[in-house]
């Protein structure tokens, strides 16, 4: 398999670490070229939380690329929000100002894209995705409740108009489907470029830390491989890398290294088994579900009523503070989206 490589970069300089990141890969010369700058905007949130991109890389990306002579749109698709939209997602991400008059709404006029792969036949892409000569990604470093973490791979989940993704969950409740979905997804367009935010990050426990790194390459596998080793777990916990590693899409011996990988010392990820077909690991998910899974809880002391849980869920299990189990599909996008982390997970055991 053809090496990849992964560069890991200090962010105290965090312009002249960007722009020879794009010197490294050979996508310096972009002038006169349509390019897609594509964050985390997952939802309204301050760079503080560490939810979402920091506005600081969205900046310096696009000030480097429109100092290159570039055509550069900002944008993303957030979780649907009936009280207000992209551009006012965007203002209180602090993305409209980082994006230097680039950001556009990306949702308003998808793309029918057509034979996906072994599941997916058909769906609606930003058009936008579509027609850009490069697209440089920039997730954030964090983890994820159903899919371990969400990097480089799961950030793609975003091409996609927000109010289609509660009816993926719907369609792929099973993690194993939905992993393969966003290997679908992702290969419609593949960035040329990834850089991730790992400069202020937090765990799954809401710890901070502070890395002060940002990991570049052009291959999201080789990315989110590097980025599990930063973050302490078995890499094959994040299901798109185990499926991808048996289906041989991925080889992490192909990954050539251009810098030190430093474990981020007490980062927790959200507890859970390798995807993979070993007979061991089966029955230790089949327990798991049984005695350990859990299910998201609402805290009503920490609710403000915004109702982003209600619009968001696949399943329309929650209403008025309840969540109704028997319609649950535990996809926790409930939680993903609550900006007040009012919503929890609660284990059996």
């Amino acid at each position: 398999m053809k090496k990849t490589r992964v560069y890991i970069k200090e962010s105290d300089n965090l312009r002249a670490s960007i722009a020879t990141l794009f010197h490294d890969i050979g996508l310096e010369k972009v002038s006169g070229k349509k390019v897609f700058v594509k964050p985390n905007m997952l939802r309204t949130a301050q760079p503080d939380e560490n939810v979402v991109t920091h506005p600081e890389i969205i900046s310096e990306t696009v000030s480097f690329l429109m100092e290159a002579g570039a055509d550069v749109i900002v944008g993303d698709n957030p979780a649907p929000n009936k009280r207000c939209n992209e551009l006012v997602v965007a203002e209180q991400c602090g993305f409209l100002e980082a994006a230097h008059g680039c950001f556009r709404n990306i949702g308003r006029y998808p793309r029918k894209v057509k034979r996906l792969g072994n599941i997916l036949k058909e769906i609606y892409v930003s058009r936008e995705i579509m027609d850009c000569d490069v697209l440089v990604s920039l997730p954030k470093f964090k983890s994820h409740q159903l899919t371990t973490m969400s990097i480089a791979i799961k950030n793609q989940f975003g091409i996609i108009p927000g109010g289609l993704k509660p009816y993926i969950h719907a369609l792929f409740p099973k993690i194993s489907d939905f992993s393969r979905v966003l290997l679908e997804i992702y290969n419609i367009r593949p960035p040329d470029l990834t850089i991730v935010d790992c400069i202020n990050i937090i765990d799954a426990t809401g710890k901070r830390f502070t890395p002060k790194k940002i990991i570049g390459g052009t291959n999201g596998h080789a990315i989110d491989y590097t980025c599990a080793l930063m973050a302490g777990i078995n890499p094959y916990r994040i299901p798109t890398l185990a499926i991808a590693k048996d289906e041989n899409l991925f080889d992490p011996m192909a990954i050539e290294y251009h810098g030190e990988i430093e474990k981020i010392k007490g980062y927790s990820v959200p507890f859970g088994f390798p995807l993979r077909n070993s007979i061991v690991e089966f029955v230790a998910r089949i327990l798991y579900r049984i005695w350990l899974s859990g299910a998201p809880v609402i805290d009503s002391s920490l609710c403000s009523r915004c109702m982003s849980c209600e619009n968001v869920c696949p399943k329309r299990a929650i209403r008025n503070q309840i969540i109704d189990y028997r319609k649950c599909i535990k996809c926790y996008c409930c939680l993903e989206v609550c900006p007040n982390q009012a919503i929890k997970t609660k284990f059996r055991l």
